[in-house]
């Protein structure tokens, strides 16, 4: 039995002796350097690749045996351009097992890899790696067999204690569409890899593309793979990354989360979340279901109040300003996803901003067609808090002599309508508001509704109520075709124009309630061409209105009371009872309208009134003109009757003619005077009427003419005898001295 043991032990010690001989031989005697042709003559033929291998081929015996490779390089066929190399490469297994029949990897370590990938018009350069021959391939059951034959009895490594990548590149270039992404330092360490058991995982890198972005990335997490499956779990997982080029400043973000992602059941799952990010902080928890088809989502996140120039802040952006400090300082939202398969909907969302709550759903209907839709509401909001701060205005030179054609010249011929943008959206949606006030001026139940297809975007709905009226309005722009159309109609029902004449004139230049239809329609693509192709029609009213600091009847006074001095001794026919001679001015520096009506065209960037008509407390006027939209400057020819000067009956139904110009930014008591040429004319019709009431009545005589002198000499004429015609002529000469 002694002598059996110590035979079986000689022979295991022998066999031990043998292998150690035979792996000193195979690393001490056998050069593998002398396998480089081989190994790159195989590259040609398998992999269409001309591999030139400059560093030295290397065993390595103890503790662990493996061979390692030096500076490698790889092109593509006979191409010039480096397709990838690597600097070192390395793998071993350790020595002791071997001796019982066991493959234990010791550790796989690649440094200094990289990889040129280049897309162009006529192919990547990555399609061309493979066999270029025509000869048949090994068919499966060929490569099942060859491989059975060749498996040995070692057994198959379970754990590999390391695996090490460092400082790896790759870089992808488009050639057709400019595209220019570097993926470098690239490091992965894994330790005690396993892939039936978690492991843990570090990986960098750094990111950069043609537009400037960099991200330098760093991940740790333990990773679960199932191959077999598909089946991959990351938990816990951090990643942190400094994003530059988005913004002026780099930004720093911090992601934790748990990550499952199972690509045999097509889902993916994210618990746990935790996003931070320039100041923001969001949590949540995220599951996807049918990830490659029609992709499902539910979950719902979190981010907590934030300060919106704070965050700009951080990202090196200028601040935000505001008239009121603390706008902006309180950002939260709050996110339900769901929605049917094929859709991502957020529902219910939640926004506030300060003191306003934006709730409702909003989301993508359709993945496949971009379809968006939405139905939101905003409880509240005061506009006046998040405008700028006052500045001083500079002044405007828009209405000095510039007339019908003026401000045209400042109007941009730049695209305004980015029609490439707009053609594809696919919208459906809804937006109400409860109550909004900005600058004095109040709303409510405002709502909106626009949708969006084939380039047609249409404002369907926007009405709400305000300053005691009511508007509506539909708008529709049509940007399917080379140049953009727009048409527009709206309607304002008896609303308070004081304070919309405060905001738009910096003036409180009237009051009274407004009321208005209009029909517009314009095309073009720039502020110049939308203009100048702007057509429309108004018809306005303007009920119980007052006009501030223009008194529509002064002006007619005063025209008057100069006529009354031209034509001297009229003034008792046409102001009975009046000492003075000359008629009173009111009082008031105001016109009171009781009533006004117009209508209006709208034709390169002039409003022309058509018609003008208008009942004052002291009479009514009638006209037409024009307003320049852009510059403000107007022009109306107005024909005023009024009660007042009515009292003499040759001033009955008497239409005095008024001209009314200027800019509405300048002073209104200087916009409207008398007619002068006009007044005359009514001085002299209405001293010819005086002359042959006098004639008649006095002397018998029935004259005729347009004005006395013509009434005078007519009666003269039908006088027989000369000296009748002279007592006629004295006679008069005296009464009329």
């Amino acid at each position: 039995m002694g002598r059996l043991l110590k035979i079986l032990l000689i022979t295991v010690v022998a066999i031990i002796l043998l292998l150690a001989i035979a792996v000193f031989v195979i690393t001490q005697v056998i050069d593998p350097n002398e396998f480089k042709p081989e190994i790159e003559k195989q590259a040609r033929e398998q992999a269409n690749l001309t591999l030139n291998i400059e560093g030295d081929l290397a065993w390595q015996f103890w503790p662990s045996l493996g061979v390692s490779i030096g500076r490698t390089e790889a092109r593509i066929a006979d191409q010039e351009a480096l397709f990838a190399a690597l600097n070192e490469a390395s793998l071993s297994v350790a020595v002791l097992p071997l001796l019982y029949g066991q493959v234990e990897m010791d550790g796989i370590r690649l440094a200094g890899v990289e990889v040129n990938l280049v897309d162009a018009p006529d192919g990547a350069n990555w399609e061309l790696i493979g066999p270029q021959s025509t000869a048949e391939a090994e068919t499966p059951e060929e490569a099942t067999s060859t491989e059975s034959a060749e498996s040995g009895s070692l057994d198959i490594p379970l754990t590999i204690p390391e695996v090490i990548v460092s400082d790896g590149k790759v870089r992808y270039r488009n050639t057709v569409d400019g595209t220019d992404i570097v993926v470098e330092h690239f490091n992965l360490s894994a330790q005690d890899v396993n892939l039936n058991e978690p492991f843990p995982l570090q990986m960098s890198l750094r990111y950069q593309d043609q537009s400037d972005m960099r991200v330098d990335m760093s991940l740790d997490t333990v990773l679960a793979a199932d191959i077999d499956n598909t089946h991959f779990v990351l938990n816990p997982m951090t990643l942190d990354a400094n994003i530059a080029g988005a913004t002026t400043m780099p930004v720093d973000v911090h992601l934790e989360q748990n990550l499952d992602v199972n690509l045999t059941d097509d889902t993916l799952s994210i618990k746990d979340l935790l996003l931070t990010a320039a100041g923001t902080e969001t949590r949540g928890n995220v599951d996807v279901k049918a990830l490659t088809s029609d992709l499902q989502v539910s979950g719902k996140l979190a981010t907590q109040p934030f300060d919106a120039n704070k965050v700009l802040q951080s990202i090196g952006e200028a601040p935000i300003e505001t008239t009121d400090s603390n706008a902006l300082s309180k950002i939260s939202l709050d996110a339900t996803l769901g929605g049917e398969p094929g859709s991502v909907m957020v529902k219910p969302l939640t926004l506030k901003l300060d003191n306003s709550t934006l709730s409702g759903s909003a989301g993508l209907a359709s993945l496949a067609s971009g379809k968006i839709v939405f139905d939101l509401l905003l409880d509240t909001i005061n506009l006046d808090g998040y405008m700028p701060p006052s500045t001083e205005e500079d002044s405007s030179d828009a209405a000095a002599g510039t007339g019908k054609t003026g401000g045209t010249a400042s109007l941009s011929t730049d695209e305004l309508i980015p029609v490439e943008t707009l053609r594809p959206l696919l919208i459906d949606g809804k937006f109400a508001i409860g109550s909004l006030s900005y600058d004095g001026i109040s709303a409510s139940d405002l709502k909106f509704a626009v949708t969006a297809q084939n380039g047609v975007i249409k404002l369907t709905q926007a009405t709400g109520k305000t300053l005691d009226g009511s508007f509506s309005a539909q708008a529709t722009l049509d940007a399917s075709g080379k140049t953009p159309k727009m048409t527009a109609s709206n309607t304002v029902t008896s609303v308070q124009i004081q304070p919309i004449a405060q905001m738009a004139l910096d003036d409180d230049l009237a009051k009274g309630l407004f009321s208005m239809t209009g029909n517009y329609s314009a095309s073009g693509n720039s502020e110049k061409a939308l203009m100048d192709s702007a057509k429309g029609t108004l018809d306005l009213n303007l009920s119980d209105a007052t006009v501030r600091g223009l008194n529509l009847y002064n002006t007619l006074v005063g025209g008057v009371n100069d006529m009354l001095g031209q034509f001297q001794g009229l003034a008792a026919a046409m102001i009975p009872g009046q000492e003075s001679g000359k008629l009173p001015s009111a009082l008031s520096e105001d016109t009171k309208i009781l009533d006004l009506n117009s209508k209006a065209r709208l034709d390169k960037n002039v409003a022309y009134l058509d018609s003008l008509d208008a009942v004052l407390s002291k009479g009514k006027i009638s006209g037409n003109g024009w307003m320049n939209i852009l510059n403000q400057d107007f022009d109306l020819k107005i024909g005023m009757q009024s009660p007042e000067l009515g009292t003499s009956k040759y001033l009955t139904d008497t239409t005095w003619p008024l001209r009314c110009e200027g800019n509405l930014e300048g002073d209104p008591a200087k916009w409207c005077g008398p007619d002068k040429s006009g007044f005359k004319d009514i001085g002299k019709q209405v001293a010819a009427k005086a002359t042959q009431d006098k004639l008649k009545d006095k002397l018998g005589i029935e004259g005729e003419g347009d004005t006395a002198e013509e009434v005078i000499k007519d009666a003269a004429k039908k006088k027989a005898k000369e000296e009748v015609d002279k007592q006629i002529q004295d006679g008069l000469k005296k009464l009329f001295n």
